[in-house]
Parts: structure tokens; C-alpha cells; sequence
């Protein structure tokens, strides 16, 4: 069973006043290439879903190990980037829908959920508390419904509440995201 990442990386980082992707990460890398490097390090093919005016990037994923593509419609949603990324990769038998912005995401988390959608139509990781997180997957039964996403519909609205969907992950890495300048740790 062949499942992926779509690493959804085609915003526009409104709030974080430029271009977040490029931010500078711990470790002498930017934030973008932090979550390639722990999607690629999973071992699980990486594809990441990009905006026009994006050549540059697509052709930095692809020498950072990734596939890449750039999504016409990106602009009009996340929905129609998850729809454009699955699309992209129907040869795939799941998909692990991940944001480019949570660069905590491990490898291991990755194969936490791979290895769970062979037992379930859907893995979504959950903390300690029983609070859901990202990233997500769903295996191939959920296609269509993946690529007739728009706007800002996203994967979540497939996945049931059952207790079967649920992956626990003891971290807190499933929250966190880059939306502004602060929420980038502090540059040794």
C-alpha cells in the first residue's frame, strides 16, 4: 500500500506579513525546508502543493527531495489545494494531508499515521486529551470526495468522529503552527 504526502504549502501568509515558507529555521534552513526534510525522512512519498509565481520553490522541493506542483486555483482556498495535491496523485492509495506551516510534524508521526490507514479508512491524530490535530490521512475510498474540495473546505469535513479514526500522538507538535513572526522558535 502506497500512501503519501501532500504537504500543503501554496498560502499566501496574510498574517505573517511575507512569505512564512521562506522564514528562517533552527538549524540553518528555511521553515519550508524544515517540513520537506521531515516529510522526505518519513520514507513516504512527499508532494507539495504550491501557488503561481512559484517556479523557484517547485524547482527547491524537487532538489530538497520532494515532488511539487503549482496549483492554478490556490488562491481560492485550501480546499481546492487538497483537491489539486490528491489529483495530482492518484496512483497513491492514501494520502496524509499535512500543512507546510507545522514544521514540529515528525517522521515518525507521518508513519504513525501511514501505518494506521492500513487498518482504517482514516487516520487523525489526537493528544492526550483527546483533541485532534493535523496532519490528517484518508485512504483511496475518499478520493472523490478529496478531489471535489474548494475554497476552505478541507479534509476534516470527511473524517467521522470514531474512535477507530483516532491516533494517539503525545506531543503537542499537532497544534502548532506558524502564523506569525513569534511562533518561529528563537535562532540559536
Amino acid at each position: 500500500m502506497t500512501t503519501g504526502i501532500i504537504l500543503l504549502a501554496a498560502g499566501h501568509s496574510a498574517r505573517f506579513g511575507s512569505d512564512k515558507r521562506c522564514a528562517p529555521w533552527p538549524g540553518n534552513k528555511c521553515m519550508l525546508k524544515a517540513s520537506i526534510e521531515n516529510a522526505v525522512n518519513s520514507g513516504l512519498p512527499c508532494y507539495v502543493v504550491l501557488h503561481p509565481g512559484d517556479q523557484h520553490i517547485l524547482e527547491q522541493c524537487i532538489e530538497d527531495g520532494a515532488e511539487a506542483g503549482i496549483c492554478p486555483d490556490a488562491n481560492l482556498g485550501i480546499g481546492h489545494s487538497i483537491s489539486y495535491g490528491v489529483h495530482a496523485n492518484q496512483e497513491w492509495d492514501g494520502w496524509i494531508i499535512a500543512r507546510a506551516d507545522m514544521p514540529w510534524v515528525t517522521p515518525e508521526v507521518y508513519q504513525k499515521l501511514a501505518k494506521h490507514l492500513q487498518l482504517s479508512d482514516y487516520a487523525r491524530p489526537i493528544d492526550k486529551s483527546g483533541q485532534p490535530g493535523f496532519p490528517t490521512a484518508l485512504r483511496r475510498e475518499h478520493a472523490f470526495e478529496l478531489m471535489h474540495l474548494k475554497g476552505h473546505r478541507t479534509e476534516v469535513c470527511i473524517i467521522p468522529d470514531q474512535q477507530n479514526v483516532n491516533v494517539f500522538i503525545d506531543h503537542d507538535m499537532i497544534h502548532h503552527d506558524v502564523t506569525v513572526p513569534t511562533d518561529i522558535p528563537r535562532l540559536a
